[in-house]
């Protein structure tokens, strides 16, 4: 949720800051990635969402602290485990589960975001459709174009694209899969988002998207978003063999902005060494051992810092 900055240069930030944990986690996808910056797709749907962008600016000098310090600090690590943050957790967890007393003890902030889901779950004047369409787009050209597909949601945008496989599967009869399903930060696993997502009012396999091969969940130390892991609650894929697989994994995230730390934020997930290697994992899946090996012998060695591609 919330804006973001515009899409060249929110990719851009984006893309060096995956570049920097594969820096870290597999130089061979680092550099593979630097090479092929046209492999990475932003679909960007927020500007649709609110009618404006963030200031890119904002979000530089977190950025440049995750690219120096691939690992948490002992005052972030305090900070993540604190007590307070450990009470303010709980009542999101009360509140997910008593969603009347949630609305008394919630925040602001969480009540505004609260109301912006429930304008996406509405699909108030086609705006969720749309949105939906943006990705749609996106996948059915790589899919005509025979590539494989790595799909990353990030906290509402895994909902998105969560919703957006189901409608292509179910309703489209797109025979096509996802190779992997990335969620990041992912309130998939809460009560009113389950009850509310696409298919959600079906049983048995017509409930859940019939195109994701692999599904990995990142969740990070003290979320208020991604509250629980999602196998418990989408296990039913695998036995309807839907799904080969769905991970759950815990991370730190240490993204610090102007206004503190943010352990939500998608730079930080990218920049995760556990993230970016899976990722890498992924990106080196169909390369051969011997190209490798060129690639690695003509470039110079890069580091987390650079901001090259």
């Amino acid at each position: 949720m919330k804006p973001k900055p515009p899409p060249q240069l929110h990719k851009r930030e984006l893309l060096r800051t995956l570049v920097g944990g594969l820096a870290w986690a597999n130089p061979e996808a680092a550099r593979l990635l630097r090479d092929n910056t046209h492999w990475f797709t932003l679909v960007s749907w927020t500007h649709r969402f609110y009618g404006r962008y963030r200031d890119i600016t904002l979000d530089i000098p977190g950025i440049e602290r995750l690219l120096q310090r691939p690992e948490p600090s002992e005052e972030d690590l305090r900070e993540i485990e604190s007590a307070a943050r450990r009470v303010k957790r709980l009542l999101h967890f009360v509140g997910d589960a008593l969603p009347f007393f949630g609305r008394l003890v919630a925040r602001p902030e969480l009540r505004l975001t609260m109301r912006e889901v429930h304008r996406y779950f509405s699909d108030e004047g086609g705006i969720a459709s749309d949105i939906r369409g943006l990705l749609k787009t996106v996948l059915r050209q790589a899919w005509r174009a025979e590539e494989r597909v790595l799909l990353i949601g990030h906290s509402l945008g895994s909902v998105i694209a969560y919703d957006t496989l189901w409608e292509l599967s179910r309703q489209e009869g797109v025979t096509h899969r996802v190779d992997l399903f990335m969620t990041l930060g992912s309130p998939l696993s809460t009560r009113f988002i389950r009850r509310s997502l696409r298919g959600s009012d079906r049983t048995g396999a017509e409930r859940y998207p019939a195109s994701i091969v692999r599904w990995i969940n990142y969740r990070a130390k003290g979320e208020m978003t991604a509250l629980r892991p999602v196998r418990p609650y989408f296990s039913e894929m695998i036995a309807l063999g839907l799904v080969d697989s769905i991970e759950d994994a815990e991370i730190y995230n240490h993204f610090r902005s102007e206004i503190g730390l943010n352990v939500h934020m998608s730079y930080g997930y990218l920049a995760n060494a556990l993230v970016a290697g899976r990722i890498g994992e992924w990106l080196l899946g169909d390369v051969p051992r011997h190209e490798l090996d060129a690639r690695a012998a003509e470039l110079p060695p890069q580091s987390a810092e650079s901001d090259g591609y």
